[in-house]
């Protein structure tokens, strides 16, 4: 593995952080992706805690593999989990993660929302995506990586003009440029509680607060399912973490894992 370090002392990264559950850092100026480099050190034995930054990524991916554009000001970064909780409960981790980074944004006065179950919106417009791998082994999860892509100091022009138009970032929400390091240690620091509640088995405590941030429920949506188009009104979310819509005819669906592309204004 190359390693292209963007702070001169990999080793000494995680003490610019306030947060005991950075096990270690891998820090570098540039990645194809760095879920693929997190997922290479999960399957060579990382331990839980450790993370991946890159200040660019070549091959940025994000939810049904489209592409997340990586311009350098963006946060993009990678997180190893071991979860020991039971592998159902394993559906609610995207909620963990919007949780630590909407927190994150909500600390600096911008009011950021989530799109389920993991897209955090600001006044409409995405600022983050997260996306989640796995490996499962019989009833177990020996490791899930947690990717998050935030558009922090993104200068937004370097993003593709239909990108752009669906698109904000920290900076212009805030006014001014916001401080990297500083961010991020607000970010682990929230993320080392929301996944405490979780390793804590305190599942609805995680779903009620995803359901205060959420931008979704209540809302007339539309979601793209690997199967079909599913219509209706957002009406609730189950304890796995799943979208429970209502049609018009009534009938009551169970949204597993889809894309909601549309918002009110069918």
């Amino acid at each position: 593995m190359n390693e292209s370090v963007f702070v001169k002392k990999t080793m000494d990264f995680s003490k610019k952080f306030c947060c005991r559950f950075i096990k270690k850092i891998y820090a570098f100026d540039e990645l194809a992706s760095t879920n693929l480099t997190a997922k290479e050190l999960a399957l060579h034995g990382s331990e839980e805690g450790t993370i991946v930054i890159a200040q660019t990524q070549r091959q940025g991916r994000g939810r049904f593999d489209r592409t997340w554009q990586s311009p350098k000001g963006g946060v993009y970064l990678s997180i190893i989990l071991r979860p020991r909780t039971p592998i159902e409960k394993t559906s609610l981790l995207p909620f963990v993660a919007a949780l630590a980074v909407t927190k994150a944004v909500l600390s600096y006065g911008i009011p950021a929302r989530i799109k389920w179950p993991n897209d955090v919106l600001v006044h409409g417009k995405k600022i983050a995506g997260i996306l989640l791998e796995s490996e499962t082994s019989g009833i177990t999860v020996p490791y899930v990586v947690v990717g998050i892509g935030i558009n922090l100091n993104t200068p937004l022009s370097k993003l593709d003009v239909d990108i752009r138009k669906r698109s904000t970032s920290l900076r212009k929400e805030h006014g001014a440029s916001i401080k990297y390091y500083e961010f991020l240690d607000t970010l682990f620091q929230h993320f080392d509680r929301c996944y405490q509640l979780f390793s804590a088995g305190n599942f609805e405590q995680i779903i009620d607060e995803w359901k205060q941030h959420s931008d979704t429920l209540g809302k007339t949506i539309r979601v793209q399912t690997t199967k079909d188009m599913v219509q209706g009104t957002a009406i609730a979310i189950d304890q796995s973490g799943f979208l429970l819509i209502k049609t018009k005819e009534g009938n009551l669906i169970r949204v597993v894992s889809g894309d909601c592309i549309d918002f009110d204004d069918l």
